[in-house]
Order: structure tokens, then sequence, then C-alpha cells
């Protein structure tokens, strides 16, 4: 693949320089296991999502290793944070691409395959919304699915403080200290060459969401309750 220009690679840098200063400053993050990070694709980062700062901060932590958004790592966003043109534009210059979560995005899909392809990483929570109690969610299997049918490798990832930072519904970061920890890598292998119900891709996806269970602290690995979780009826 043909190098980003110069002026790619200072753009992206100054970006991160001043993301960098913020997440280290203000919320002192810790980035643990980045021996963890592979250097190059196809390769899937998976992370638990609370609020807008743990994608940033797993930006930063990636750039541990030669890897730079947009160039190498392309990160999933909902479509809604592209209603504002400015925004949209500068997510779009740090490999942030949109998202429909509320139908199959075949755009979206496309995509990922496309980067995918390209020995490129994808980054994106599988929850599909933000935890409002801070513990992990299930996860949608769509990313399973991709996953086993492409033998796509998947890269743990997770972020706890955030809860504390940012919990949903603050608008404003608080300054909480943030820690982001990368698991070893692992596929879904027992699943491949098989033929792929949607028990099945579930059965997958549970998989996924304990390897990054695994890395996050007790009370965060516990599914919330009905009542807590995304999407659910209030009586």
């Amino acid at each position: 693949m043909p190098q980003p220009s110069l002026r790619r690679q200072i753009y992206i840098r100054s970006v991160a320089a001043v993301f960098s200063a913020y997440f280290r400053i203000y919320h002192r993050l810790k980035i643990e296991g980045v021996e963890n990070i592979p250097l190059q694709g196809p390769l899937f980062v998976l992370i638990n999502h609370i609020s807008f700062l743990e994608p940033f901060a797993l930006g930063l932590g990636l750039m541990k290793q030669p890897l730079l958004p947009s160039v190498d790592i392309f990160t999933v966003a909902k479509k809604e944070l592209y209603h504002f043109k400015p925004i949209g534009k500068f997510l779009d210059s740090l490999g942030f691409f949109p998202i429909d979560r509320e139908k199959m995005d075949m755009t979206a899909m496309r995509t990922m395959l496309n980067v995918l392809k390209q020995n490129k990483m994808i980054a994106m929570a599988p929850e599909g919304s933000r935890s409002p109690t801070g513990q992990l969610q299930a996860f949608q299997p769509v990313v399973a699915k991709i996953a086993i049918s492409r033998h796509i490798p998947i890269l743990p990832a997770a972020a706890f403080g955030v809860e504390k930072a940012m919990p949903v519904g603050t608008k404003i970061p608080k300054p909480y200290p943030i820690t982001l920890r990368f698991g070893p890598p692992f596929e879904l292998s027992e699943f491949y060459n098989v033929e792929l119900t949607d028990e099945l891709a579930d059965k997958a996806s549970w998989v996924m969401r304990a390897h990054i269970a695994e890395l996050l602290p007790e009370w965060m690995r516990q599914v919330p309750p009905p009542s807590r979780r995304v999407g659910a009826r209030k009586v």
C-alpha cells in the first residue's frame, strides 16, 4: 500500500498530540497491553462503549505501535454524529465512517469489508450503543458473522474509569483517571467451516464479549439488568 503523504502524517500526528495531551493531563490515561497489538490487519479491534472518550483513547493506544488512524485503522461511528458537517468532516479525516444503527446498513458493511480486504483494521463497539450503567452489554452478532465468515482475528480492548469521567447523560467530561487495556488477539475458529445459524452467531458474540469482559473490573463484567439496558421498555 502507498505511504500517506507527509502532510497527511503531520496532520494526523498533530491531532493525536492534542488528544494525547488532553488525556494525559485531564484523565491521566494509562495504557496497558500494547504488546498485544498486531502490526497489521485484517483485524477487528473491539472495545466497550460508554462515551465518546474511549474511541479517541483507543486511537492513542493503537498509535503506540506504528499505526495511524485513517491509514491503518478505521472506526465506525453512529450516523447522527455526521448531522453537523464540520464534525463529520473531522471524523472522516481521522478514519471514522458512519453507520445506521437502526437497520442493516449495507454501505457501512461494504466499507468494512473493503477495509479488511486491504489488510487494515476496523475499530468498533459491538454493543451498538452506550452502556447506561458502565456494565458491559450484550454484543450484536453481526460483527461475529463477519469475523467468522472472513476468518478475521479480533483484538479485545477495554476502557474503564470512563464510566465516571463521562457517564451517559453527561456533556462535559470530569477529570477522572481512565485506563485502556488490550488483551491478546483471538479468533472465533471454533465456528469456522460450519453452517452459521443465527443461534451460533449469537453464541459467538458471547465468546467475543467474554474476551473483553476479562479485561474489565469485576463489576463491569455483569450484563446490566433489563430495566437499565439500552432500548429496554419502561414500565
